[in-house]
């Protein structure tokens, strides 16, 4: 999988060991992204006794490959909260993400973390004059809700705009040096970080505390928090069908204009982000595994005919799960159970979310309260049976029809390509290295059995139903999914949707 820019310009990246033995421990924290670290910190600074599992290498995952925004600006959310809603939870969802981008600065100021934060104004922006009135709505709601705004119509960028809502007072950083400097700060302090350590099995004992599996050792803990993107667990909460996970595409491109920081309300939609050295620009956002590439060749025209944005430099793709109404799920697994937390559905705005998240888990896991609690609970049941709910359903009901009755070819792919093939009556995923190495796994996704698709750009299969993504050689990058694909002559994957245990 390609890496991102923040991940190749990181000189000093650390290195924690695997888990070789077995451990106990107070709180098990299940991921090394952003998530998963904040919560670290500060339970570690509450002397509770943690340690963290991370299935790959820290902060490589969704936290080192997004676009380096910290703000409160999160589309036009905050006229969805006050129609679906009230204005006093419109208010504290914008409280909650501005004290989040102030603990982040905290955080970094206090322990010297080189990661280029520095405060700006971003920007909502429509150049489609149906969409205008929307954005003019959003305004309306950030003047009732008292937040720092101006309202322009016109405004020098390297896109064309015809309407654009500044928040002032945010944030951009990059978001890889802080999850980096975020672990040594934790490592310094004498929590276990360890890395290649995935967790194959959680159950729960009699008194209430969990056994883990990882690397075929066993964790004991009293308390279990899942920061892994998507619960590796569902206890029969159905998560994985009240969230979608989308997938878009990140550019680094060469860049001669003024400091910009924005996001478009148009379809296609696009994200801008002015750095050290160019431009990110996000777009070809589909859900996982059924993105349209020609959105792809549209966002290179868009950066070919720009007067200020020169060659593409870099590109990756990056994952996040959406949920329904946009609100992440942060607390309990199930509502009877304070031993099981977690936190998903950043809806691409971890950066803040994830350190959202932190205190709420934190609170949680400390027998504490919170204001924010009934705002981001995942037992609040408002997008159950929403029209958003029932076509993503449908659409995971089509993928998984589709990919059984999908014909597979009967030739093996060229270099660099891959592509199902048909193998002794069973449909593999091969693709063919640099070297002409063949690479054929099973595609059949062990989290419900929908069957893969190939990411050209990242050289990985991805889930086109619930977003687990896999390298081209079948090793997990990242669930619902918590099993690898076995190879041609490992036999087939076996199905394990982890909903009721």
């Amino acid at each position: 999988m390609n890496d991102s820019y923040w991940i190749n310009k990181q000189k000093q990246q650390l290195q924690f060991p695997q888990v070789t033995k077995e451990l106990d421990t107070n709180i098990v924290i299940i991921g090394g992204g952003l998530c998963g670290l904040s919560s670290a910190y500060y339970l570690s600074r509450a002397k509770e006794d943690i340690i963290v599992l991370e299935a790959e290498e820290i902060g490589r995952g969704a936290s080192g490959r997004n676009t380096g925004k910290v703000t409160s600006q999160h589309g036009l959310i905050y006229r969805h909260l006050l129609e679906s809603y009230d204005k006093h939870f419109a208010r504290l969802y914008y409280h909650a993400n501005e004290e989040a981008i102030t603990s982040i600065e905290e955080i970094i100021q206090e322990h010297g973390i080189d990661c280029d934060f520095h405060r700006c104004d971003t920007m909502l922006y429509t150049n489609d004059d149906v969409q205008i009135a929307q954005l003019q709505d959003e305004y309306q709601v950030y003047l009732d809700l008292h937040i720092p705004c101006t309202y322009v119509e016109k405004q020098t960028t390297p896109f064309a705009m015809k309407a654009g809502l500044i928040m002032h007072y945010q944030a951009v950083y990059d978001p890889y040096a802080y999850a980096c400097g975020l672990a040594k700060v934790l490592r310094d302090a004498g929590v276990s970080l360890y890395e290649h350590s995935p967790v194959s099995d959680l159950q729960e004992e009699a008194d209430g505390s969990y056994t883990l599996l990882c690397n075929n050792q066993r964790i004991h803990a009293k308390k279990v928090i899942l920061a892994t993107q998507f619960p590796i667990l569902d206890h029969g909460h159905f998560y994985f069908a009240r969230m979608r996970c989308d997938q878009e595409t990140i550019l680094l491109c060469d860049y001669h204009g003024e400091d910009c920081t924005a996001l478009s309300i148009d379809t296609p939609m696009r994200s801008w982000n002015s750095i050290r050295d160019g431009i990110l620009i996000g777009g070809n956002s589909g859900k996982s595994g059924q993105q349209d590439s020609s959105d792809l060749q549209e966002m290179l025209k868009e950066a070919a005919q720009s007067s200020s944005i020169g060659d593409v430099k870099a590109g990756w793709s990056n994952s996040d799960y959406i949920s329904f109404d946009h609100i992440p799920f942060i607390g309990k697994l199930d509502k009877h159970n304070e031993n099981l937390l977690f936190a998903s559905g950043f809806s691409k705005w971890g950066n803040t979310s994830a350190n959202i998240a932190r205190k709420l888990l934190c609170a949680h896991a400390l027998g504490k309260r919170s204001q924010y609690r009934v705002i981001f609970t995942p037992q609040r049941m408002s997008d159950i049976f929403s029209l958003p709910f029932v076509k993503e359903n449908l659409n995971v009901a089509y993928e998984f029809i589709k990919g059984k009755f999908k014909h597979p070819d009967d030739q093996y792919p060229d270099i660099g390509e891959g592509k199902l093939v048909q193998i002794d009556d069973h449909t593999y995923g091969v693709y063919r290295d640099e070297e002409e190495i063949l690479h054929i796994v099973d595609v059949t996704c062990p989290h419900l059995g929908c069957v893969c698709h190939f990411n050209a750009m990242d050289k990985t299969w991805d889930c086109p139903c619930h977003g687990s993504r896999f390298s081209y050689t079948g090793e997990l990058i990242k669930g619902p999914a918590t099993y690898r694909l076995h190879r041609y002559g490992e036999g087939f994957n076996e199905i394990d949707p982890h909903i009721i245990d």
